[in-house]
């Protein structure tokens, strides 16, 4: 399998259409472009860990920051559940619907044209279930073919990350490695091991391992479009309920603390749409370091020179200083790609700085959870 340069993987990582959503990045994305990008058929084929987060894995993020770090860290990540796809488009993003791992998986395993299927691995999932998930996705010639199945216990992180286990993974070399450990552990196991593992994607997709098995059944298609897989998940898992409960709740006390703010930003948002869009961005160098001043109206296309600039920024290997001081409004998809920038400057251990954040800027910055970020 070719590698691809750093360079190569910087460029491909900024050219997504990613918006920032609870501090989290998120793809714009569709089932079928999702699976394309799998597969190779839009651009050369994904390569790293696919996130797939719902309102568990919000709640979570706001808790642990290494939780959050893990999904800043993803090559690309999808809104798994309708609550999140609804307040996206709340927000005026351009999402337009759901993808789910567990829909992923399902769709990829029921293609039939394709003359290659991909490989896939399940590692962790309940008892037995890993082992019968791969009986399932073999007994049906489709678009997967399980290559190993393996369930590690409930070890910690360090013992799941042994020689042998990463081993027995990469022997088998799959495309696409599921993991289910819980979202935590999970994550965390992800992050620890990434660079040791050659699968081609990574992802952890909890329940999913369970719905290939057979042991768990997917809500309806009706039921999962008005938003209530949930309520079916609670249905047939009681346990669940004291989890989706306190996730719940943790979400609205959010939305219900920052409801005029909310509201506020869609004003602004409205106003400055009928703006003339000023995303340029002058460069300028400083000793050993970038400042970067921004425009006026911040609202970034998929041809921005912003995705340019930070570009040469992060593979100049230099600190970095962005000044706000002529910006007067900044829009979900230019948080976004500071979320990446962030992410690589950290990644290259170098400072990121932010200045002249204050007014209608920073309380963007607040709605939209990437306050913590500046410093």
């Amino acid at each position: 399998m070719m590698e691809i340069s750093i360079k190569e993987a910087i460029e491909q990582d900024f050219a997504r259409d990613v918006w920032c959503l609870f501090g989290l990045p998120v793809d714009n994305l569709t089932m079928d472009s999702c699976k394309g990008l799998l597969r190779g058929k839009a651009r050369p084929p994904m390569r790293g860990v696919l996130s797939t987060i719902n309102v568990n894995w919000v709640a979570q993020s706001f808790a642990d920051p290494s939780f959050r770090a893990a999904i800043l860290n993803s090559e690309l990540v999808s809104l798994d559940g309708r609550p999140l796809l609804w307040l996206a488009k709340l927000l005026g993003y351009p999402m337009s619907e759901v993808v789910a791992g567990s829909s992923l998986i399902q769709e990829l395993h029921q293609e039939t044209s394709t003359s290659q299927p991909l490989s896939i691995f399940f590692f962790g999932g309940d008892e037995g279930a890993a082992e019968l998930a791969m009986a399932q996705v073999n007994i049906r010639q489709g678009g997967l073919r399980a290559v190993g199945a393996l369930n590690p216990g409930f070890e910690t992180v360090a013992a799941m990350s042994s020689d042998a286990i990463i081993t027995a993974i990469n022997k088998a070399a799959p495309d696409i490695l599921l993991v289910a450990l819980g979202a935590k552990k999970g994550t965390q196991w992800i992050e620890c091991n990434r660079h040791r593992l050659r699968a081609r994607v990574i992802s952890h997709l909890g329940a999913t391992i369970n719905f290939v098995a057979g042991t768990v059944q997917r809500a309806p298609r009706l039921v999962q479009n008005i938003g209530l897989e949930w309520a079916w998940r609670i249905l047939q898992e009681p346990k669940l309920f004291r989890r989706y409960g306190a996730d719940g709740l943790i979400l609205l006390r959010f939305l219900a603390k920052r409801f005029l703010l909310w509201r506020q930003y869609l004003a602004w948002q409205k106003r400055f749409r009928q703006v003339q869009i000023d995303d340029s961005v002058d460069v300028l160098e400083e000793n050993q370091a970038i400042r970067l001043l921004f425009g006026r109206n911040l609202q970034i296309s998929r041809n921005s020179l912003v995705r340019k600039v930070f570009i040469a920024g992060v593979c100049s290997g230099k600190d970095m200083t962005l000044d706000f001081q002529q910006t007067e409004f900044v829009d979900g998809a230019f948080v976004g790609l500071l979320l990446l920038l962030v992410k690589h400057q950290h990644r290259n251990g170098k400072k990121l700085a932010f200045v002249n954040v204050h007014g209608r800027l920073a309380a963007i910055f607040d709605l939209l959870c990437f306050r913590e970020f500046i410093h």
